[in-house]
């Protein structure tokens, strides 16, 4: 198994339909610039996914969280990931308790940090397999293949962890922890914390009775944009008075013609209906895109991104 320093928290495959030749025009937003680069090279971190270790304390307190926060029918699965990402330290620790002196510890403690580094990698990996069908949706009659093999569960699924996964997300998280107790255990946790959120977020959409869907088709001279945020609410900015926000939207774009939304609202009489985006609303959702994005905005041209700018 060879190591995968640079993590990827926006999948490659679904920025594909806005690159050529592997290559994507970025606006760098902090640093000002718009350049076309590798997609190797953009929303990445070298070692993002890398398991750490916790203490006995720590771990009482991660499984104590699943435990509140988890609804019943996901806790296994919740515990079940939990297990998978200590695994690593407790390898750890038997490795260095082992007596054995046929052991080679050098080798089985490589191996280890191999995991370590690995193993969220090859986890996100797996649930990006469950969008593989749902990026590929160019117009109303591929979404409503959604229900065919329950796979709208899967799209749900996958659209929850992609929400969840990104470097803007655990920025968010981890700033609400400043200045707590809970401020170092929420940095040393955030991965795991966000595939328990990523699951109970997929398992209420999946089950409200009022999801429903729009598929976004653009037939303009404009084109739709992304990010390195590239599932978000678009309704984050509507809270109550203590700051909370009070309804969600995911906002989806999947290429620069495509988009999908999923939303509750009852002014949609179907479960799946397209819509002709004119010029107004990919304003409105670019704009939106932007207010949404980290460090990276992705376009299919330059002259896209200088507009916008």
């Amino acid at each position: 198994m060879s190591v995968v320093k640079r993590q990827h928290y926006v999948w490659r495959a679904y920025l594909r339909p806005w690159a050529e030749n592997e290559s994507i025009w970025t606006n760098f937003i902090q640093l000002n610039k718009i350049e076309r680069t590798s997609l190797m090279g953009v929303a990445q971190e070298k070692y993002f996914y890398k398991l750490v270790d916790f203490t006995d304390a720590e771990e009482a307190f991660l499984k104590k969280y699943i435990d509140q926060c988890s609804p019943a029918v996901l806790k296994p699965l919740n515990f079940d990931f939990l297990t998978l990402f200590t695994s690593t330290g407790k390898l750890k620790q038997q490795l260095e308790q082992a007596l054995n002196p046929a052991i080679d510890k050098e080798k089985y403690a490589e191996e280890i940090r191999k995991l370590e580094i690995n193993l969220m990698e090859i986890a996100h990996g797996k649930m990006e397999n469950l969008g593989q069908k749902l990026i590929t949706y160019r117009s109303l009659e591929d979404l409503k293949t959604i229900e065919e093999n329950d796979y709208i569960f899967e799209a749900i699924m996958f659209l929850c962890f992609q929400y969840f996964r990104t470097r803007c997300m655990r920025n968010a998280a981890l700033r609400t922890f400043i200045g707590t107790p809970y401020e170092e255990l929420a940095k040393k946790s955030w991965n795991i914390l966000s595939y328990v959120m990523a699951t109970t977020l997929a398992r209420s959409i999946s089950l409200d009775p009022r999801l429903k869907f729009i598929f976004h088709e653009n037939k303009t001279t404009e084109h739709f944009i992304t990010s390195d945020q590239p599932v978000f609410n678009i309704l984050n900015d509507q809270v109550d008075e203590n700051g909370e926000v009070t309804e969600l939207e995911l906002y989806y774009p999947i290429s620069s013609k495509h988009a999908l939304a999923l939303h509750f609202r009852n002014d949609q009489q179907e479960k799946y209906v397209s819509n002709d985006a004119d010029t107004a609303l990919i304003a409105y959702l670019n704009k939106k895109v932007i207010e949404n994005a980290d460090f990276y905005l992705f376009a299919d041209s330059k002259a896209q991104l200088e507009l916008l700018k």
